[in-house]
């Protein structure tokens, strides 16, 4: 994230006003979004084990169990933290610009955009998150489904064998299917688990996007805003290069016509001075 204090405005040159609710709301926010961005990152890197993972099908050790519950849960940790990061967004921007100088209010400005670019980074992160446990439930379904399939087709094999032998099945199916209900039930709670987890961030997100739907309309407006104050600038900064430019080329000028003016008058005075010794004469 950027610091909301790079290319800030000289502060020497701002007439200075004391406002300690500004500084209050400044490094409450920024901490707020220190917290925020390194779960986010914590999140990103989790997310790209997780994929990686499950594109190699590699579950040694639980990994991707692992993974998947470590990812919910900084998902879980970031929803209140962007709840409690709106009403101070809130409090940051119900200030009363006048009682702002332009320093503070650049910085308000930033800080409002690396809110924003916060938000975004967290939806798209979260969408990761959310197509990845249904592509899990949808290979936990497909594993259900083949298990039962297999206990099917081993009891159709085992009724067709000899009264010896199904008495043999017989054993081993009672040692058999506990072991294979208990997994299929083990699956199936992980299936209903992870659709409410998904059902959860997903009511989540949509109360924080809601919260913050205002501040995203405003914060564009002052992107806007900031766009245009750069752009007058850089004009400001081309025009004065050329008046510099235009002045000196003026100034020269004037020093050139000096010059010639001093030299015809020098030239006057000779033949003024030759004019004279020719009278005397």
């Amino acid at each position: 994230m950027s610091s909301p204090f790079e290319d800030a405005p000289d502060i020497e040159q701002q007439p200075y006003r004391d406002s300690p609710e500004f500084d209050g709301i400044n490094t409450n926010l920024s901490n707020r979004l220190l917290e925020i961005n390194n779960l986010l990152n914590n999140l990103h890197r989790n997310l790209n084990y997780l994929h990686e993972c499950m594109d190699n099908h590699d579950n040694y050790g639980g990994k991707i169990e692992k993974f998947q519950k470590t990812s919910s849960g900084l998902i879980s940790k970031l929803v209140p933290l962007f709840k409690s990061l709106s009403s101070v967004s809130k409090n940051l921007n119900d200030l009363d610009p006048e009682l702002l100088n332009k320093s503070q209010v650049f910085v308000k400005d930033k800080l409002n955009l690396s809110v924003k670019k916060s938000l975004q980074q967290f939806n798209e992160l979260q969408n990761v998150f959310t197509e990845l446990d249904k592509e899990l439930n949808e290979r936990n379904l497909q594993l259900i489904q083949e298990q039962e399939d297999a206990n099917k087709q081993q009891q159709q094999q085992q009724q067709q064998g000899t009264e010896g032998q199904q008495q043999e099945q017989q054993r081993v199916i009672i040692e058999y299917e506990p072991v294979n209900a208990e997994e299929l039930e083990y699956q199936r709670n992980m299936i209903e688990e992870r659709e409410r987890e998904i059902e959860n961030i997903a009511n989540g997100v949509s109360e924080i996007n809601e919260m913050f739907h205002d501040l995203s309309n405003l914060v564009l407006t002052q992107g806007e805003v900031i766009d245009n104050i750069e752009s007058n600038i850089y004009s400001t900064v081309n025009d004065t290069r050329m008046a510099s430019r235009h002045l000196t080329q003026a100034d020269k000028y004037h020093r050139n016509q000096r010059k010639l003016c001093f030299w015809l008058l020098i030239i006057c005075c000779v033949i003024l001075f030759f004019l004279i010794l020719i009278i005397i004469a």
